[in-house]
Formats: C-alpha cells, sequence, structure tokens
C-alpha cells in the first residue's frame, strides 16, 4: 500500500506537469465514456431494468393479439397462469367538467390491475365480474388526470363523471408511478365483454393478452398449454378461422414484450458508441506511446537504479488508469448533461422512456468503464516503456527516441482508429440514404395546403346513426362555405398517422381454402369529396356521389389499384363484390383509386394487412349504429391551412358544445411526424460517426506529426543535397496514403459484415449500397490524406542548417 501510494503521489505530480497532454487525454476519453453511458441508460432503463411489479419475473405475454371471446377463454381455462386483457388507445370524451376534453386511456379485463400486483393510491380497483354488461359503467383515473382536472380532490372516489355521454363512477385512482406500456393512460375503464355482440366480441378488437405464472410453474408448461388451448379457441369462432391463426404463438415474458422492436435499435446505437470508445482508447494510446518515447531516459535511469519491469510498468498504468479515472468523471459528468437532450430526441413512444435515469447500475459501468479503459489503452505504452536501454536513451539525450516496434503499434493504432472510422461512417450513410429516399417518398395524396383535424362525437350521441350522420353533413356543409375553404371531407383513419381499421374479408371471385388465413382488407370509411381534398385520383370506374352517402343506398365501395391487381389480376374489379367474412351482406366495388400510404410513409398497409377498402359513411343502413363515431376533418384550403383551426373550433362548437376537437394540424406535419423514429435513429449515428471521424483523424495527424519530428535529421539531409518541397511532401504523404488506404480497406470489410444488422432500419437503400460506400470510401481518403498534408507541408519548411544540428 506504501508503493501504491507513492505511485499515485508521483502519477499526479506528473499529470499536473503535464497538464496540456493531461486535458486531451481526459477530454477525449470523456467524450467516449459520456456517450457510452447516455446509451447505456437507455438500454438499461428500457431493457435491462426490472418492471416496477412484484414478483416481475413471473409475468408473461402470449404472443400475437386476442379478441375479447378468447380472452374469457382462456381466462376460465388456464391453470399455469391467471389470463388478463387490455387494449390501450380507448379513446373517450370527458364532459361536464368544463370545456369537453378527448382523453386517451385503457380497457381493461377486470382482473388485470390484481394479476399485475398494483393497488390504487386512493379507493380501489376493478373487482371481479365489472367487466360484464350492466356493471361495466365504473373507471379509474391516472394520477395526473386526478391533479389536473380535479384539483387532487381527496373525496373523489364514489363521485361520478361523464365519458362519452354516460355517467361512470370513480372507483380509484391510481399511483403516479403506474405504467405498463409506452402510452400513458389517463383513465381505465373495464372491457365490455357482451357474448351477444358477436362481432365485438370475435371480430375486433383484438388485444394482448398477460398474466401471471401460477406458483411452481415454469416458461415451458404455460408455452405448452397456451398452444394445446389455441384449437379449442379457433372452434369456438362463431364461424371458420384458419388452422394458421395463432399457430406459431409462445409465451414470453412480459418485459420482453413491451420493448418490442426497440431492442434492436438500442443495441445497435450501443455497438456503435462502443466503437467510439475504442477508437478514444486507441487514441489515447498513441498519444501515451509518444510520452513513453519522451521519457524513455527517465525510465532507462530508474532501470539502473534496480526498478524492475513490473515496478515500471505499475508506475505508468497508474498514470493511465488515473486518467481512465478522470475520464470516467467527465464522462458522467457529460452523460448527465446530454441524456434529457437523448430522451428528448427518441420517439415519445419508446416503451419505458420516463424511466430512463443514471442510476447504481449505470453509476458502476461508468466506474468500470473508466478503470477497463485506463488498463485498456496503457498496458501497451507502459509494457514498451519498461523496455528503454540505458545507453541509447542517455545518448539521445533530450531528444525523442522510437524503435520499430514502437513505431509499428504507433502506426497499427492509428489504422485501427480510421478503420473503426470507416464501420461507423458507412452506418451513418446508410441511414441518411434511407432517410432521404424515405421522406421523398410520394404518399399518393397531395399534402400541401391540406388542414386536418380530428372530431370525436359521444358514443352516446351517434349511437342515433341518424343524428351522428346529420352532425356530420352540416359540419361539412359549413366549412365548406367557409372563405379559403376548396374541398373538405372526413376519414375515419388519416392516411400516414399509424392508425388500423382491418377486417377479415370474402372475396368475390376469389376462391380460399377454408383452412387459409382470409384476406385482411384495411377499411377507410370517407365522405363524398374525400379524394378531391385528398388528391387521390380515381383511376378506374367512379369515386362516391352524395347518394352513395344515403343509409338506404346500395352498399357500394372502392378499392386501392393495388388490392385490385392482388385479388383480380387481369379482371376488371368494378362489379366485384367484397363482404366481412361474418357478414350476410356484399358490398360491390364501383371503382378503383391510387395506393395510399395509409399507415406510414414506409409502408403503405401493416404487414398482417392484405389490401385496402374504402366505404361511403353512412352508406349501409344495417350497419348504422356501428358506424365510426369520431372522424378526421381534412380541410382543402387556397392559403395558409393553419388559418382555418379557429374557425374549424368555433364551427364545431356551434353545431354541438360537447365536442371536443383536437389533433388540429396540417398533413404535412403528420408526414413529418412519419419521420420521427428514422430521424432521431440517423442523428444519432450521424453524431458518432462524426465523433468517431475526428478521433481518427486525429490518430492519423498525431502518428505522421510524430514521425516528421523523427525524421527531422534525415529531411534536413534530403534538403541540404537539393531535394524539393514538393518531394519532401510526398515523402510523408506516402506515409498517410499508406495509412487511408490499409484503413479503409480493412474499415469496408468490418462495415459490410456489421452493416447487415441495419438492414432492419434501411428503406430504400441495401446495406451494401455500392455508392455509399464509394463515398464514404473517398471521403474519409481524403480527410486523412487532408490530415497527412499539414505534418508534410510543415517539413517542407525545415531549415537544412538547424536540422542537421540534430546530429
Amino acid at each position: 500500500m506504501g508503493g501504491l501510494a507513492q505511485d499515485l503521489r508521483y502519477a499526479l505530480r506528473q499529470l499536473r506537469k503535464n497538464l496540456g497532454f493531461t486535458a486531451v487525454v481526459v477530454i477525449t476519453l470523456s467524450l467516449g465514456i459520456g456517450a457510452n453511458t447516455s446509451i447505456f441508460s437507455l438500454v438499461n432503463g428500457v431493457l435491462l431494468r426490472p418492471l416496477e411489479f412484484p414478483q416481475e419475473s413471473q409475468l408473461v405475454q402470449p404472443t400475437d393479439s386476442y379478441p375479447a371471446g378468447a380472452l374469457v377463454s382462456m381466462r376460465a381455462s388456464l391453470r399455469t397462469m391467471s389470463a388478463a386483457g387490455y387494449r390501450d388507445g380507448e379513446e373517450m370524451n370527458l364532459t361536464g367538467a368544463g370545456e369537453p376534453t378527448r382523453l386517451s386511456g385503457a380497457a381493461v379485463s377486470a382482473n388485470f390491475f390484481s394479476v399485475l400486483g398494483v393497488r390504487a393510491e386512493l379507493g380501489r380497483t376493478f373487482q371481479d365480474g365489472e367487466d360484464q354488461p350492466g356493471k361495466d359503467n365504473v373507471v379509474i383515473l391516472s394520477h395526473s388526470l386526478w391533479q389536473r382536472i380535479f384539483g387532487s380532490n381527496p373525496d373523489i372516489i364514489g363521485h361520478s363523471i361523464m365519458l362519452e355521454g354516460v355517467d361512470r363512477a370513480i372507483v380509484g385512482v391510481m399511483p403516479s408511478d403506474f405504467q405498463l406500456s409506452s402510452s400513458k393512460p389517463e383513465f381505465w375503464v373495464p372491457l365490455h365483454l357482451d357474448p351477444g355482440a358477436v362481432g365485438a366480441y370475435w371480430g375486433s378488437g383484438f388485444m394482448p393478452l398477460l398474466g401471471r405464472l401460477r406458483p411452481g410453474t415454469t416458461m415451458e408448461q404455460a408455452n405448452a398449454e397456451v398452444r394445446a388451448q389455441i384449437p379449442q379457441v379457433r372452434r369456438m369462432f362463431p364461424w371458420r378461422m384458419p388452422d394458421a391463426l395463432w399457430a406459431s404463438v409462445s409465451v414470453i415474458p412480459l418485459r420482453e414484450s413491451l420493448v418490442g422492436d426497440v431492442r434492436t435499435k438500442l443495441l445497435l446505437l450501443l455497438g456503435a458508441i462502443s466503437l467510439v470508445l475504442l477508437i478514444a482508447c486507441a487514441n489515447v494510446a498513441n498519444l501515451l506511446l509518444e510520452r513513453a518515447a519522451v521519457r524513455q531516459k527517465e525510465m532507462a535511469v530508474r532501470a539502473a537504479l534496480g526498478a524492475g519491469r513490473w515496478r515500471v510498468c505499475r508506475q505508468l498504468l497508474t498514470e493511465s488508469v488515473l486518467l481512465g479515472v478522470a475520464g470516467g468523471a467527465g464522462g458522467l459528468l457529460l452523460a448527465l448533461l446530454t441524456l434529457p437532450w437523448l430522451k428528448a430526441i427518441l420517439p415519445a413512444d419508446t416503451p419505458r422512456l420516463a424511466t430512463v435515469a443514471i442510476d447504481l447500475r449505470v453509476l458502476t459501468l461508468t466506474a468500470a468503464v473508466g478503470l477497463f479503459t485506463g488498463i485498456l489503452f496503457g498496458i501497451v505504452p507502459a509494457f514498451h516503456a519498461s523496455r528503454s536501454d540505458l545507453t541509447e536513451a542517455v545518448k539521445m539525450g533530450g531528444q525523442r527516441s522510437t524503435t520499430r516496434l514502437g513505431e509499428r503499434l504507433r502506426s497499427a493504432l492509428a489504422i485501427v482508429e480510421l478503420s473503426l472510422a470507416v464501420v461507423l461512417v458507412v452506418g451513418a450513410g446508410l441511414l441518411v440514404r434511407s432517410l432521404w429516399d424515405l421522406s421523398h417518398v410520394h404518399p399518393g395524396l397531395e399534402t400541401g395546403s391540406i388542414l386536418t383535424a380530428r372530431v370525436t362525437p359521444n358514443e352516446s350521441f351517434c349511437r342515433n346513426a341518424a343524428r351522428c350522420r346529420n352532425f356530420y353533413d352540416d359540419l361539412l356543409l359549413r366549412i365548406q362555405a367557409q372563405p379559403g375553404v376548396e374541398n373538405v371531407a372526413i376519414v375515419n383513419v388519416l392516411p400516414l398517422s399509424g392508425r388500423i381499421d382491418a377486417f377479415a374479408a370474402d372475396l368475390e371471385d376469389h376462391s380460399r381454402n377454408p383452412s387459409d388465413p382470409a384476406p385482411v382488407l384495411f377499411e377507410s370509411i370517407v365522405s363524398a369529396d374525400y379524394f378531391r381534398a385528398a388528391g387521390i385520383p380515381i383511376v378506374r370506374g367512379r369515386g362516391f356521389t352524395a347518394d352513395d352517402m344515403e343509409p338506404q343506398a346500395m352498399p357500394v365501395a372502392l378499392v386501392a389499384a393495388a388490392t385490385a391487381q392482388k385479388y383480380w389480376p387481369n379482371q376488371d374489379p368494378v362489379g366485384k363484390r367484397v363482404k366481412r367474412v361474418y357478414d350476410k351482406g356484399w358490398v360491390t366495388i364501383v371503382g378503383v383509386a391510387g395506393d395510399v400510404n395509409e399507415y406510414s410513409l414506409a409502408s403503405r398497409l401493416p404487414g398482417f394487412v392484405d389490401g385496402a377498402v374504402y366505404r361511403p359513411y353512412g352508406n349501409d343502413a344495417r350497419n348504422g349504429p356501428t358506424e365510426p363515431t369520431d372522424m378526421t376533418l381534412v380541410v382543402r384550403t387556397r392559403n395558409n391551412p393553419t388559418n382555418q383551426a379557429a374557425e374549424l373550433r368555433q364551427i364545431v362548437a356551434s353545431i354541438n358544445p360537447t365536442v371536443p376537437l383536437t389533433e388540429i394540424q396540417t398533413l404535412n406535419t403528420v408526414v413529418s411526424q412519419s419521420l420521427t423514429a428514422p430521424r432521431s435513429t440517423m442523428l444519432l449515428f450521424a453524431i458518432f460517426a462524426g465523433l468517431a471521424t475526428i478521433l481518427g483523424i486525429v490518430g492519423v495527424y498525431g502518428v505522421i506529426s510524430y514521425g516528421v519530428a523523427q525524421r527531422v535529421p534525415e529531411i534536413g539531409v534530403r534538403l541540404a543535397l537539393g531535394a524539393q518541397k514538393r518531394d519532401v511532401i510526398w515523402l510523408v504523404m506516402k506515409q498517410g496514403g499508406r495509412f487511408a488506404l490499409i484503413g479503409v480497406a480493412l474499415g469496408i470489410a468490418g462495415a459490410m459484415l456489421g452493416t447487415r444488422l441495419l438492414s432492419s432500419l434501411l428503406f430504400g437503400v441495401t446495406a451494401r449500397d455500392t455508392v455509399t460506400y464509394s463515398a464514404v470510401s473517398i471521403l474519409l481518403t481524403l480527410v486523412a490524406l487532408a490530415a497527412s498534408y499539414i505534418p508534410a507541408r510543415r517539413a517542407a519548411k525545415v531549415d537544412p542548417m538547424v536540422a542537421l544540428r540534430y546530429e
């Protein structure tokens, strides 16, 4: 311990004596460690931190989603676990408490909270049977809604609020930290499990299930039981379901299910930033090798006075570990500053993002990384310096000296830095190209000069189908009469919004084996002027007319062009018919519309959807009460669309003051929001790549500069013998060019292996895009040569007389 204390004191004196060197090393390490700490904080908070529920390891989730009937069946029959269901995104109007407000909540089975093992902060959670018809008019408030709307009233339990025009008794308030998925429900209501409503019970409203394993039950047992239950559940459907439905179901930990696709993205970001840390370590190792060359005489004298190689190595490793610890402290400070910014640029729906923080696990990792990097970048320079030769060191006096091994080490480290930088720049380049291609996708409709807004009447108001249709008819007429409005229409699901409304369909003249899955069609319910307002072309047949929207009109529909081509190739789709699998009424196709990216810019439709169909609002009298109550206005204007926002609010309030108007935004804003996730990933990769490139080029510059300093006498002799300045520049640039070519070649090879992991994040470009690889190769080669030119030009200015005095 006495020797260690002596080493620490001497190391501190040495680092304080060379403040410039110390600052450069600490800043370099702080950048690498700080970025790693920030990204690991995300990985820890999203992927690693346990869910804050009792016995979290017992919480599981069957893959896929299920209708209410399947939930009821499995809840009653499963013996390995208690099953519950939940459906996020349950939106309801809150009225009678000031201005009407649209709230987003969740519908859950009565045992949902008991399966999770959570209790209410005030009152109680749902009781058994409260998800049955006639018993489900109760609600639980979130802590934030209780504070915002009800002023944290402690006596709120037992009071009633009006949701969707229905009185619901408040039975509880949840704790502020309760959250299951990425959404933040403002309320919870019971699922309406009514076997009499066949369409809703079996045909729509599919939802995820979750479960808690019973004591003594394993995941494998739960898996086997759920798979054994699936055939029985399929047989319970009122209509024939395909044998492939849920055929690959499995039971996985709830935490794994909640993080979804974000796992791949976060692990890729962690891998990318780890490369930046390696580059930083290689850079610092090069600095230490150069410093060791300066201190060779000191090390040789130590050896002559009796210090063994281990003693010299220990002293130098003590210095490098201190630098690593200082870099870790700086990195932690940098992470504390950047983590809020990092969370802000990630999509708001990233699972568990709100729980991300720098906790004890992150602090422990940061400390470990600081110590490890101190040893990693210090061990080779320390070993090299401990081999100093006393005679050679004394002969060199105060000059720097080098060995072939030291020169090779410095060169190898510079090449490694450059090659790792190439890998990151290629990855960033692929993501930039992908985002460019995605941002230039034509969504199939005209987005300019269009204002959108969601209109959400109460369900109780729209139970009278005629009253609901009259409301929308009046609304459209009044908006159309406004100055500056060119066209106005309504649609149940706005394109690019990420929402989905679909049904399993039978299509005329498209036979299928009953054991095969039925095609799933995306359904847009629109007013007659929708295609004109949104700029969607009618490529065959006709569009909708006002007559098509009459309740007793013949049921008609349009299909998307790709859907028509898929199911009726080389046929005229006009006149064909389509229907829901559980319905007997056929709908006649009267036209074909252009293809629209209904789901997002990256995909026209979700993977499980096979086509798209359009139906006029109010067309089928049999579906009157089941028509969507909430619709989105699509208003095409002759000038700035945002100028119409205030008028829209006034018109809606004048027709029905209980109807809220929400999500007022231009269609261009909707398009921009669709790019949020790929934009955030691209931005982070670009930052990492930029940082890696700077560190890599600094490494190349440092090695070339050191080489020039070593070759000053040689350069002086060359100049004295008549060498031209361009010859000296070429002499130095050749070394930089060699570094560039080797580093870029190795980097391209590494990128071809590593960027395959990015494939799931790319759009319109492959992981081996030739243009990206070529551009990065040329760019980094030129940058490396530019870094070499600076010391080359300095070498060309050497005075031969001054240089020869070195000898």
